[in-house]
This record gives structure tokens, sequence and C-alpha cells, in this order.
């Protein structure tokens, strides 16, 4: 077969570009290195990055739901513990006047049992 090209010069050798599958070439940084990307990963890095955005966006709102209930339950344990502290007050207040009626009232030392009460 009879070319008009000489010997190891067709298209293909001159073309010194590297071709892969689905990659985009760019430009070149040193005299030898080529940077390719390939598409596939860079679909799989949005992916990543998006579910990255995804999974702290869910994190921070649970996070924030959690801050804003906690913070009516200690509304709520702080309104009880007045109410109970209230509830308390008055039931020693009550008792105080009972044991007071009962040392008044009641003497069990048998010495004095046969001295007049003052009243």
């Amino acid at each position: 077969m009879l070319c008009s090209q000489p010997m190891g010069s067709s298209k293909e050798e001159m073309s010194e570009e590297v071709k892969t599958a689905r990659s985009y070439r760019g430009a070149i940084v040193d005299d030898n290195a080529v940077i390719s990307i390939n598409i596939r990963w860079i679909f799989q890095g949005i992916a990543l990055i998006g579910a990255l955005v995804y999974g702290y966006y869910r994190v921070e709102t649970r996070l924030e739901l959690l801050e804003d209930k906690l913070a009516e339950a200690d509304k709520q344990i702080g309104d009880l513990l007045s109410k109970h502290i209230v509830e308390e007050r008055a039931e020693r207040a009550e008792l105080a006047e009972k044991v007071a009626f009962y040392e008044k009232e009641f003497n069990i030392n048998p010495l004095s049992w046969g001295k007049r009460r003052k009243k």
C-alpha cells in the first residue's frame, strides 16, 4: 500500500493528546504532566459534598430542636419546683403548729404530772 505521508507520521501519531473515556483534560501544568479528571469522579464528589452538607443540616436542625425542648423542660421544672416549695412551706408551718400543740398539751415527763399546768 502506497502512502503519500512519510512513515510514522499518521494523524493519530501526530496528535499527542491523551484521550481518556469521558474525561476533561486540563492545561499542561509541567512539561510532562497532564491533569485529567474523570467526569464520574466529579459527579461522585458533588454527590459526596451534597450528602455531607445535608447531613450537617440535619444534625444542626436536630440540635436546635433539642435545645428548644431542653429550655422548655427547664422552665417546666422551675415552675414545678416553685410550686412544690410553696406547698412544702405550708406543710412545714402546719406541722410546726401541730408539734407546738402537742408539746403544750401532752407532757410525757412523769415527774411533772403532779404539777399543775400554767395557763
